[in-house]
């Protein structure tokens, strides 16, 4: 819950539940998957009714020990990858397509990604939207202006100070995620490059429009996203035994001002 993102779904989740006369346990797994098969054991031995579960394992042994005991499991911010599981999304892939096409029709052809752990089906999605904007309008890929597995905002700002150090910089960046956005904007301020190179964040976050420039991002809407969630497990539990579903929330561009530095 340290992640603001997080914390708005989490909160949409509880109040769903609240309405219902229902108390919601919160665990956080750190991202390790050996925690969270862990956790998962253990609400199943404490008798847990069902699981909203941001999901970073590969394993699935646990959530289908605990399906096998006729609970229902739904993944938010994830795809499920498990049989019988509902799960609710974002347009994270079209999204970031949107975005990075947004910093081309402002004339910008290096353009720098910056994605979360790529282990993390989101960050991959993400990455995906970029290699197909990039790919659609026939822009050269250059891989030293993709960089991965950035999982916390100071590792996000030394990245970008590195690639601002190169012979042929970027002229323009798309940071995957809230926290990879903040790094960015203090590389670039630190640099006084903040009204020079152009910034497309994925995620709102805090204090967003009141930077110099206001970050244009990519907007999820995290208590939609719990709410879908919350809606979708109580259905499962109320007896809705209908086919397995996806539900995407759309997301929107809020432009500011970053994203259209030319």
């Amino acid at each position: 819950v340290s992640n603001p993102f997080l914390s708005v779904l989490h909160r949409a989740v509880e109040d769903a539940a609240r309405r219902r006369g229902s108390m919601v346990f919160a665990v956080s797994s750190d991202a390790l998957a050996e925690r969270e098969d862990q956790i998962i054991l253990e609400l199943t031995s404490r008798r847990i009714e069902g699981l909203i579960v941001v999901s970073s394992s590969q394993n699935r042994a646990s959530l289908l020990q605990f399906q096998r005991v006729g609970r229902p499991v739904v993944f938010v911010d994830r795809i499920a990858t498990l049989p019988n599981c509902d799960s609710v999304t974002v347009d994270n892939r079209a999204a970031t397509m949107r975005g990075v096409q947004h910093l081309m029709a402002h004339g910008h052809q290096r353009i720098a990604f910056l994605g979360d752990m790529s282990w993390i089906w989101t960050a991959n999605e993400r990455h995906l939207g970029y290699l197909d904007a990039m790919a659609q309008s026939h822009l050269r890929l250059d891989p030293q202006l993709v960089r991965l597995d950035l999982n916390t905002d100071r590792v996000a700002e030394q990245a970008v100070g590195e690639m601002m150090a190169m012979a042929e910089p970027p002229t323009a960046i798309f940071a995957a995620q809230n926290l990879i956005t903040i790094g960015s904007v203090r590389a670039l301020q630190r640099l006084g490059l903040h009204h020079r190179i152009a910034l497309v964040g994925f995620d709102e976050f805090v204090l967003a429009d009141l930077l110099d420039p206001p970050v244009t991002v990519v907007a999820q809407d995290p208590a939609a996203l719990g709410q879908a969630a919350a809606e979708q497990l109580f259905a499962r539990l109320g007896g809705d035994r209908s086919p397995t579903r996806h539900h995407v929330v759309p997301t929107r561009l809020i432009i500011r001002g970053s994203g259209e530095i030319a």
